[in-house]
């Protein structure tokens, strides 16, 4: 997608006062052009960790819903994320979410004993054309990880993508993040993040984090990573 179409897409979400769009943009590259990320973003990640890593970060993207970044940190550096890849029991699966904190762990649980049931690497493989493509395409993968991995929408599904290195446009768009472009005059701050699951508005977003990352002339993946470095100090990922 070319950056004047994806202006073109973003406009309503811009706050009408702000003028001058390109200070706004100049503005956040001034800010994130020298931050290192906490867990950089590597591309093709997956074609080179085992496949058990893949399944370990699908659970700890299945358990970020309303969780902590500390707890989901906790379950990730804990020897626990490796039992729960071994056909663990459903009790035995609730007691090490409700160990770490995580919300909702009820329904996780169910929704990690499906993942298991999954071959997660075929599902990755069938859609490795669609990697680094474009955004267009890479939305279509992230809709056919969303369809078959039980409780990932689209800022997990987003963010699963980015961690196992398959995507470079598909954006992680959380509170965080939309405070940031609201924060920079690129995001109206009528936008609240409860809303974010809308996909209307989750992919307006996603196309201004586009049109950031071709002027940092980096992938919206590095983007994000460079926000979250920039917005709160958490441990990097284990992973």
């Amino acid at each position: 997608m070319k950056e004047k179409e994806i202006v073109d897409e973003e406009l309503e979400y811009i706050p009408k006062e702000k003028n001058d769009l390109e200070e706004a943009y100049t503005s956040a590259i001034n800010i994130l052009r020298d931050i290192e990320p906490q867990s950089p973003f590597i591309f093709e990640k997956w074609k080179r960790i085992p496949e058990s890593d893949i399944r370990k970060i699908a659970i700890l993207r299945i358990c970020s819903s309303q969780t902590r970044v500390v707890n989901l940190r906790s379950l990730e550096y804990s020897p626990e994320i490796d039992k729960l890849l071994n056909k663990t029991s459903e009790e035995e699966v609730l007691t090490i979410l409700k160990k770490h904190n995580i919300r909702f762990h009820n329904r996780k649980t169910k929704w990690i004993r499906h993942l298991l049931s999954l071959d997660i690497l075929a599902l990755i493989q069938d859609i490795g054309e669609f990697s680094g493509t474009s955004l267009e395409q890479e939305r279509r993968a992230r809709k056919r990880i969303i369809t078959t991995i039980r409780g990932m929408g689209l800022k997990t599904a987003s963010d699963f993508l980015k961690d196992i290195g398959f995507s470079k446009y598909l954006a992680v768009v959380d509170s965080r993040v939309l405070g940031f472009l609201q924060n920079m005059g690129l995001a109206s701050k009528q936008v609240k993040a409860d809303k974010l699951s809308n996909r209307k508005i989750y992919y307006k977003l996603e196309c201004i984090e586009n049109v950031l990352a071709q002027k940092m002339s980096i992938t919206v993946s590095e983007l994000d990573e460079k926000i979250m470095a920039y917005t709160g100090k958490e441990k990097p990922h284990m992973i």
